[in-house]
Formats: structure tokens, sequence, C-alpha cells
């Protein structure tokens, strides 16, 4: 089994995924596959064009255009989206090199099709797809953070338990050609798997094209939308043979060209939508029983056919038709598929950092029945916008949860002093077995069912150590993770993995350990019904405290007092000092800041009265009997905040649950958490050609 990493996988080598993948930020390491070889790929056989918004004044019709076509039952948050997003993509197109048609002063031009009220479609000959697709292909070949591998087949998802109980997408595994098993571990997947032509006699499609998608996101409980919405086109080149329908485009009758029956008598409007039309060719052939209709490209000036239809012409003429001097024989054929995987806006699928985009997806932008020209807009714009969603979602993934200066300051010190604490001298194991720079790759393994904390600082570690080591995480903090689940692959020098090992595990055990426990106290007072929050002590391990409580926020508590210079707490010895609650209620008050509270522990009753009447913003309840907490905070009576401390765990949190309390603090959390086992494991020591293989 070979294993790759990186931190978004795309699946499919059309437009869709191609466009997702450059859209990615460059700090974002991707993998592509194509279950064969580029060519092979329904992107390349698009030959029409791609509609576009031509300005304002055409919005009302080119949605109108898009919901008749569609019976209707378009998403019309999607069919807005894309036509507002239409011109910005084809921008983006023309950026990176595509050569769109021009007249001789180099406007665009634009051609009609059918059910458009207008012509806005661009176009490059009749090859339009396959002007993108290889423009975009130059340009993900020259991205240093994209690598492709062709003939590569997803086979299946990888998923864990995520939060909630969820299951998340954590990659895919592939069988490539030569049948070596490949899984792709990654933060998140693409599915850009095409269509379902492969499943048809009859299909402009590729035969490969077989649903790979849909199929497995079923399998895996993903929702699937409008499965039987089928589109057939009404004009393929009729044969005898088998194998792939030959395309003949809608712009050919947008262009003029006609359908005449066995009598080469014309029957049907050519430029009514897709459906009607097949239907009337279906209708006319079962009438006539004949096997085919004709298309005439008589109304069509040559000029035309040899420029903007020269593929077209060129493949008939092969085939034994002139286009400029006889009709064509023409059949419907299935086309396009415009039900799929359920997506949101952003092309997100149900199952969380799943998203698909391109055919496989259904984002209710065609509704019954595509309009003409609008599946390569429909790739472009939501592939962009899960790109977007991704690229956020990465973004605030790698924000630390505590901010930047005191990570800087504080964990990074925290770090190197604990390295150098663990090999003042060097690693003698390490530097005596392995003197040399080898390139290796190792798993983090849970050991434990927990709650994941720390991996920041874990990467930090290593980073620390050498700044060419990656790891990727297969899980964030704060997923539940399980016995026997992967982590994260890390991959660089074998010396630093081996060196940098157990401090990193130090802390990634030790926080994990801290918000599992956390979890389970938070868990276990919510189940009861109470709706108080947990937080934490000052109760730490000696110069861990800002990781300990992290460790806490992590695992869904709260912080108490960072330090002693975060806020003001009146203990029974500071009490005792003042002579009063209310004497040291009074000092405290007139040395500190308006916005400084200031919380008293109580011990019994009275003290309760007197704290209300010095004007405590807080009182905590410490180690009272259960009966004296409820008296209390039936007095305090929300005149202060209530705070219940003094031996709470998560035996006995539920104890508590009944009381009418805001806070309840936990000293266990920190101080009796222990550890989450977890281990680096499957070590692999990557050569030459492996590492050549990773970087191509």
């Amino acid at each position: 089994m070979k294993k790759l990493q990186c931190d978004v996988v795309v699946v499919g080598c059309g437009i869709s995924g191609l466009y997702a993948a450059l859209k990615l930020p460059r700090s974002c390491q991707v993998i592509c596959i194509a279950k064969g070889d580029i060519e092979t790929c329904d992107s390349m056989l698009a030959q029409g064009g791609i509609a576009v918004m031509r300005n304002e004044d055409d919005y009302d019709q080119y949605f109108e255009d898009t919901l008749k076509a569609g019976h209707y039952e378009n998403r019309r948050e999607s069919v807005d989206i894309m036509i507002r997003n239409s011109r910005s993509c084809i921008n983006d197109l023309i950026s990176y090199g595509v050569r769109f048609d021009r007249d001789p002063q180099g406007k665009l031009l634009y051609t009609r099709e059918g059910a458009h009220s207008k012509a806005r479609i661009l176009y490059h000959e009749d090859i339009t797809g396959r002007e993108i697709t290889e423009t975009l292909l130059l340009q993900a070949r020259a991205a240093h953070n994209v690598r492709i591998y062709e003939n590569t087949m997803m086979v299946d998802l990888l998923t864990e338990v995520g939060a909630d109980e969820k299951r998340v997408c954590t990659g895919v595994s592939c069988v490539q050609k030569d049948g070596t098993e490949l899984n792709i571990f990654s933060r998140f997947t693409i599915l850009a798997t095409g269509g379902i032509g492969g499943t048809f006699e009859r299909s402009t499609n590729y035969p490969i094209l077989t649903g790979d998608g849909c199929r497995i996101a079923k399998e895996h409980g993903v929702l699937l939308d409008h499965m039987d919405y089928v589109q057939i086109h009404p004009t393929t080149l009729y044969r005898t043979t088998p194998g792939r329908s030959f395309l003949i485009s809608e712009s050919a009758r947008g262009e003029g060209a006609v359908l005449l029956n066995s009598k080469f008598e014309r029957f049907t409007d050519e430029l009514q939508p897709r459906d009607l039309v097949t239907k009337a060719i279906l209708d006319e052939m079962e009438r006539e029983g004949s096997k085919h209709v004709w298309l005439s490209f008589e109304n069509v000036m040559n000029e035309i056919i040899r420029s903007h239809f020269k593929h077209i012409y060129e493949y008939c003429l092969a085939n034994g038709y002139d286009i400029t001097k006889e009709p064509i024989p023409v059949v419907p054929a299935q086309h396009y598929f415009m039900g799929g995987i359920h997506v949101d806006s952003n092309s997100e699928t149900t199952m969380p950092r799943l998203f698909a985009v391109g055919e496989t997806s259904c984002t209710g932008v065609h509704g019954r029945n595509r309009l003409a020209s609008n599946s390569l807009l429909e790739c472009l714009v939501f592939a962009r916008r899960a790109a977007e969603k991704i690229s956020a979602d990465h973004t605030r993934e790698q924000r630390p949860l505590i901010d930047p200066s005191t990570l800087s300051m504080v964990m990074e010190k925290h770090i190197r002093a604990s390295l150098e604490e663990d090999m003042p001298g060097g690693d003698l194991s390490t530097d005596s077995v392995i003197p040399d720079r080898r390139q290796a790759r190792v798993e983090l393994l849970c050991k434990q069912d927990g709650v994941l904390a720390g991996m920041a600082v874990f990467m930090r570690t290593f980073k620390l150590l050498d700044p060419t080591t990656t790891v990727t995480p297969l899980v964030r903090d704060g997923d539940r993770i399980r016995k026997g689940q992967m982590l994260a692959l890390i991959e660089g020098d074998v010396r630093t993995l081996l060196s940098g090992e157990r401090t990193a595990l130090n802390y990634l055990q030790h926080m994990s350990g801290v918000a599992t426990y956390t979890r389970e106290v938070v868990d276990a007072l919510a189940e009861a019904g109470s709706t108080a929050q947990i937080v934490d002590t000052r109760k730490t391990t000696p110069g861990m405290r800002i990781f300990d409580k992290m460790a806490v926020r992590i695992g869904g508590g709260g912080n108490h007092r960072q330090s002693l210079s975060d806020a003001i707490l009146l203990k029974d010895n500071h009490i005792e000092a003042a002579g009063s609650i209310i004497e040291a209620v009074r000092m405290a008050r007139s040395r500190c800041s308006f916005m400084t509270k200031i919380e008293v522990e109580c011990e019994n009753l009275a003290m309760v009265r007197e704290a209300v009447e010095a004007g405590a913003d807080v009182i905590m309840l410490d180690n009272m009997s259960k009966a004296q907490m409820k008296e209390a905070i039936a007095f305090i009576d929300g005149r202060a905040i209530t705070e219940i401390s003094g031996n709470v765990t998560r035996e006995n949190v539920e104890y508590l649950a009944d009381l009418d309390v805001d806070v309840i603090s936990c000293g266990a959390l920190t101080h009796s958490a222990g550890i989450l086992d977890m281990s680096m494991k499957n070590l692999q020591v990557l050569d030459t050609a492996a590492r050549g293989q990773l970087d191509s």
C-alpha cells in the first residue's frame, strides 16, 4: 500500500477539477488524479462553447432562459450565482491564455444556441472544451503546488469519525493502472469525476465515465439529488458501429442548420430546448419507422462551416459525409447528467470536508434539463466557490487558537527549552545510526479514544528542528478520535523525525488528555440538563499553563484566570488579612479599574450574605453542601454571577446539574487528566526514486 499526503485531493482532471486546483492558495499542496489519461476527459469534447452574461441588461433574459429550459425546477440561488459570476470566470480563462474567437478588431465573438434568447456563447472554433481544458492543464502542470497522477482510479473515500460523531472525509483510496494500491490522505477532497455516459449504450461521453463519484458517495450516506435527470442530446452522428457517439454541436443549429425527415422536409423548431428537440426527433423517427433523421447545413455559409465547425466538418468528411454539400444522419444520444451529489452554494456535500464539482455534482442550476453551454460555466463558477470555501477553512485551521504574539513568545520558547532538555548534547542513538540525511515518512497513530488537542504545537516542534519537515494533519483540534486512527503523516529528514518524536508527542498526548477529560465533564453536565459553564483553575503544571488552558478550550470548557494578574479573587486569607469581606471588597474596588470584576470565595451562608452586601461581582460557593448551595443561590437571586468550586470531577459533576448556577470550576481538568496515548509508527525511508515520484 502506497500512501501520499496533501492538503486537497481533486478526483478528476476535467475543467472543474483543474480550475478548482488552480484557484486554491499556492500554500495548499494539491494532488489531482485522473481515472485514465488526461485526454480521456469529457471536458475535452465540449464543442459549442461557454455561455456568459453579456451585460447587466442581459441578466433577466439569461435567468429566464435557464429556468425555462430547466422546466422551472432549477435552484434559483444557484442560477443567480452562476450568471453573476460568469464574466469574472471568463476573464480568468482569458488571463490563463484561452483563445476565444474574435473579430478582426479583436472583439469577442458570440454565437447563439438552442433555447437562448440571444447570442451569448463564447467559443473557440468547435473545440471550445479542448481549448479550455488544455490551457488549464498547462497552468496546473506549471504550478509548483499541484501534482497530477494519471491512470489512477478512485475506489473509495477515506473517512474517520469527527466531531459530533459525524463521518469526515480524510482522502481517497485508489488503484493505479499497474495494480498499485494508493491511499491519498488530505484535509479536503473534491470530487470532479464527471458524468454517467459509460453506463449507456449510446452516449457522447467517454465509456470511462461511469458515475463513480455518485456511487461511492452514496455508499457513504452522502445525499444525492435527482438521479433521474438525464439529458439526451438531439444530434449525434448516426453510426452502426459501436463506440462513443460523435456530437454535432448545438451551435450548428444556432447558426442555421435544420433538421429534416426522410423526405427531407423540416419538421420542428431546432432552437427549442434540447429535450423538446429530442422528443420531436424521436417522434418523427417512430412515425417514419426510421433509425435517424437528417441535419442540413445548407443555410450555413461554407466559410462558417470551415472555421466555426472545422472539426465537425473534418470528422464527417472522414466518415463519408461532406456537410458543405449534403445533409448528415443524426440521432439522439445520452449527453449530460443534471442530477448528482447534492451540494450547497459552496459545492460542499453533506459529508464534512467533501466537495463535489462539475457534472458529478447537483448544484440545482440546470433543473430538469440543461440549457446549452451552461455546463462549462457551471463547472467554473462552482469549482471556484469550492476552492474559496476550502481556502477560508484551510486558513482558519492553520490559525492557532492562541494569538500569534503569545505563540511566538511563549510556545516557541517553551518548545525550544523542551528540546534542549531532551537532547542537551544531541541525539546519541539517532546520530550514531543515521549520520547522513535521508527522507522518511511516518504515521501518527491514536491508541485511545479521545479528543485531539495540540496539533499546532506538535507541528511546530518538528518545524523548529527542521523547517523543511512536512506535517499533514488528517484531523483537527477538537475532533473526536478513535483507537487505531491515523491522525497525521509526517515527512522529513529521518533524524528530525526520530529526535523530535518524544517532545512532540509529550505535548500532543498531554494536551489531548486535558481536552478529553474536559469534553467528558462538559458532556456529562450537559446530558444531566445543566447549562452551567465548566471552567478550569490555576492548578496547572508549572510552565505548561498556556498549553493546559488552550486544551481546556479545545475540549469545550472555558478558562478562569490565566494568572494572578488577570482578575481579583478574594480568598479566605485575603479576607482575614483585610478584616472582613466588606473591607476587602472596598479596598480592592478602590485600587482596581472599573472594568475589573471582583470575585469572593465563600464557605458558608453568612459569607455569601456579606459578599452580596459588599457588591461582589462574582460569588464562589466553595466546598459547600448541596443544600447550602441551593439556599445561597436563592439568596443571591441574580445579583452576582454564581460559581461552584471544590473537588469537582467527571465522576460527581452530574450531582450539581440541578443547581441554577452560572459557572462550575474544576481543577481536575488540568491536574488529574492524564495523557491520551499516541505513537509514531510505520516509518518508511524514502529512496531517491520515491522522492522523485512524490515531487513530480
